[in-house]
């Protein structure tokens, strides 16, 4: 496994998702957030595009850059994608949530049209793909409304507040139902296309991770479905249930990171 490209990975995926899902829920990250979101998610992407080139030829100059970029699928996506990630960047300077929105998604769904996703033909090969960007956003507003969620937790203490935090909570709570729901279906249909089977035995380093990811996916969904039956109805009178619940949406982005970690590594393998 290349350290150097699955660390660049976990930056990218970190700051793309956490970005466009925090934008896609409807918090009100701050400008300052905004720009250094969009601005690692660039920096990483061009980081990432390097240490491809390096690994296919060998090198890391202009000519190599030249030949994979210009010569190759992943070079041609790439660059579009930078464009597309320069684009946000000065989107996120000018402060345009929904363009930042919608060009943070397109930058996430491209990503299908790399990695595994990318090496099927035909019919079945953009359904993949279509499958693989639905996974990716679906991940994204899961991970990334986390934060603005804690946010509107911590608000919620205070009696002014109250009403636009419990509004924001419930906003997440509702869509992420339908998230988690569309994760499972799409990561399933995911494996499906990618290996025919259950991921078993882990005689791989890929269906390691896989695994791995699996279950930090059910782990994550118990963890929602505690906050959201047994501690969430009761934050209004309780504050032990409040501050379970916000431990508990604290433990999910943890999980979050891990699975974005285990995916970093084993898509690199």
């Amino acid at each position: 496994m290349d350290a150097a490209l699955a660390l660049d990975r976990f930056a990218h995926f970190a700051a793309l998702m956490s970005l466009f899902g925090a934008l896609a829920y409807g918090g009100a990250p701050t400008r300052r957030t905004t720009v250094t979101l969009a601005a690692l998610a660039l920096a990483s992407a061009l980081a990432w595009g390097a240490l491809v080139t390096r690994n296919i030829a060998g090198a890391l100059d202009f000519d190599a850059l030249a030949d994979v970029m210009l010569g190759t699928e992943f070079g041609l996506v790439w660059l579009a994608r930078l464009a597309l990630l320069a684009a946000l960047f000065a989107l996120a300077w000018s402060a345009r949530r929904r363009a930042m929105t919608l060009a943070s998604g397109a930058a996430l769904a491209s990503l299908a049209l790399v990695g595994h996703a990318a090496m099927q033909t035909g019919a079945l090969g953009l359904a993949h793909r279509l499958n693989h960007a639905t996974h990716i956003l679906l991940a994204a507003f899961w991970l990334g409304g986390l934060p603005p969620f804690l946010a509107s937790l911590a608000a919620f203490a205070a009696p002014e507040r109250r009403a636009d935090a419990l509004a924001q909570m419930m906003r997440f709570s509702r869509v992420g139902h339908f998230a988690v729901a569309g994760l499972f279906v799409s990561g399933a249909v995911d494996v499906a296309f990618t290996t025919g089977a259950l991921p078993w035995p882990p005689e791989s380093p890929y269906r390691l991770g896989l695994i791995g990811k699996i279950c930090v996916f059910f782990i994550m969904t118990m963890l929602a479905l505690a906050n959201r039956y047994a501690f969430a109805p009761r934050i209004g009178r309780s504050l032990s249930a409040r501050k379970a619940l916000f431990a508990g949406a604290v433990a999910e982005l943890a999980f979050a990171f891990a699975a974005l970690a285990l995916v970093s590594g084993f898509a690199t393998g």
